[in-house]
């Protein structure tokens, strides 16, 4: 299938990859790119992710706070001209990274984090790549000191290990500006710092590989 080179949000069409947007690297494989789009794209997306972060949360509210917020896993279903053109980006990144022409995605879901929560280290399974994407950061007021912030720790990524090599001594904090989309190694250790924010913090993640892959990304319990 054909990447489309716009997508139609709203009253606009909108570049999928806008000719301005370069990649910008941290590390091997790991890179960002910030759209500055995201104002006119997130409001609908935004809107319709907290209706469903507020429902999740009546019924079934996190146990513990360092679960990271609510989870929202259906979005892969929705018709939403916003999460659509984000996708496409998704997978747009994923090929310019990995330097091939196919890219499927294999799990994507939004995070709504609210004040307090946080997640630990952890890595994803199955796929060759992760990414996240900043549809809701907090503001830089409540970010100096990397509150709510994603972080990457793993002994297998050289700025990490700026004393001794394997040994993670330090971390990678990509920018959390509204639009950044940020792409790593799934096998990468990585988590979300405590957020002290008083609104929402929300992104969008995806796992991504070459190809789709056998089986589904729950089949086989984390526990």
């Amino acid at each position: 299938m054909q990447t489309p080179q716009k997508i139609e949000v709203g009253p606009m069409y909108v570049d999928v990859w806008p000719k301005h947007i370069r990649l910008i690297p941290l590390e091997q494989a790991v890179c960002y790119v910030v759209f500055d789009d995201n104002d006119q794209i997130a409001g609908p997306l935004i809107e319709k992710i907290l209706n469903e972060e507020s429902q999740i949360r009546k019924v079934r509210p996190p146990e513990w706070l360092g679960g990271g917020g609510i989870k929202i896993r259906n979005i892969s279903k929705w018709d939403s001209p916003s999460l659509r053109l984000l996708n496409e980006r998704a997978l747009e990144l994923y090929r310019r990274v990995r330097g091939i022409n196919s890219s499927v995605i294999d799990d994507m879901w939004a995070n709504v984090t609210r004040e307090g929560e946080y997640i630990g280290p952890h890595a994803h399974r199955r796929t060759k790549a992760s990414l996240v994407y900043h549809l809701l950061p907090p503001p830089k007021s409540e970010t100096s000191k990397f509150d709510g912030s994603l972080g990457l720790c793993d002994p297998r990524l050289p700025r990490c290990c700026p004393v001794e090599k394997g040994r993670a001594t330090s971390q990678i904090y990509p920018p959390m500006n509204p639009g950044c989309m940020v792409i790593f190694p799934s096998f990468v250790s990585h988590y979300v710092t405590p957020f002290v924010g008083t609104e929402p913090r929300i992104s969008i993640a995806w796992n991504i590989d070459d190809s789709k892959l056998p089986g589904r990304p729950n089949d086989v319990s984390l526990l």
